[in-house]
């Protein structure tokens, strides 16, 4: 919001404004600035939570839960499948009896 307030649009043709360009006496007294600090960014950092490392967080294999969980996803269609013949072949040996 500050940058915008700060800002001076000139526009194209200097006869024939448009809706956002700036007016004539905007664009008159419109001076170029320099420098590294003009308008400093400022980012908020976000405060860091400190907590002690416990041994389930040491012996917590990221990598291979990553694995296995990625594995579950591709396979979660065939295994619904397989799930669905296997009920339908006891759905007929239950028929058959």
């Amino acid at each position: 919001k500050e940058y915008k307030s700060k800002l001076v649009v000139f526009p194209k043709k200097a006869n024939k404004p448009k809706k956002g360009d700036s007016s004539r006496d905007e664009c008159a007294t419109a001076t170029q600035l320099g420098g590294a600090n003009v308008m400093p960014l400022t980012a908020d950092k976000p405060e860091l939570e400190m907590v002690a490392v416990t041994n389930e967080m040491k012996s917590f294999n990221a990598y291979q839960k990553l694995r296995v969980e990625r594995a579950n996803a591709r396979l979660v269609g065939i295994r619904q499948k397989r799930a669905e013949e296997e009920a339908a072949k006891a759905k007929e040996a239950s028929k058959m009896k």
